[in-house]
């Protein structure tokens, strides 16, 4: 997968702020009779962004084979509950103050989002994401270790429809996404 799962990790977890966008742009349009080149550019560029997007994150969860899934036993795990708030107070409201009908506002988000994109797929700080919670599944920050061997274990992020947590010293199977991201197909439990 490479760094393109992490990309579109990140592009669909700003799914509130360009609806908002879309939103601002369209009622620009609506309401002025100047040129829109700025805001006919910002939808196609939201819209082909985020189908793109959500087609690699389905596209990565569906390709996987059931021979990538291997077994682990869950030593310790923990939802990520407030994840999801903190990203969005923290990174996508104050997105909010950029004015997306005219260029130079445009442009003035575009420095900050890359160099904001950069930082957190360079973190693995990506795991706020609407499409998944929107299909019900939950983040867990897990540490899991092979069943055979008792001393060696591997810290991960999960994705998952199962509570993991109360599945601590019980055996899952996983397969990796991309690093630290696995994902846990519940139909093989």
């Amino acid at each position: 997968m490479g760094s393109l799962f992490k990309f579109s990790m990140f592009i669909t977890s700003f799914i509130p702020l360009w609806i908002t966008v879309l939103f601002l742009d369209v009622l620009s349009i609506v309401n002025s009779d100047c040129y829109h080149w700025t805001e006919y550019l910002s939808i196609g560029t939201i819209f082909i962004l985020n189908i793109f997007s959500v087609c690699i994150l389905f596209n990565a969860i569906h390709s996987l084979q059931p021979s990538e899934f291997n077994t682990y036993r869950v030593v310790e795990a923990q939802q990520e509950k407030g994840i999801t708030s903190e990203f969005l107070l923290s990174y996508v409201l104050p997105l909010f103050v950029f004015d997306f009908t005219k260029w130079d506002g445009v442009c003035q988000f575009l420095i900050y989002f890359v160099i904001l994109g950069f930082l957190c797929i360079r973190n693995n700080n990506v795991y706020a994401n609407l499409i998944f919670e929107l299909k019900n599944y939950r983040f867990y920050t897990c540490e899991v270790q092979w069943p055979t061997e008792k001393k060696t274990s591997t810290n991960c992020i999960v994705i998952s429809n199962t509570n993991l947590v109360s599945k601590k010293g019980n055996v899952i199977k996983i397969a990796v996404l991309n690093k630290p991201f696995y994902f846990m197909n519940d139909s093989m439990e």
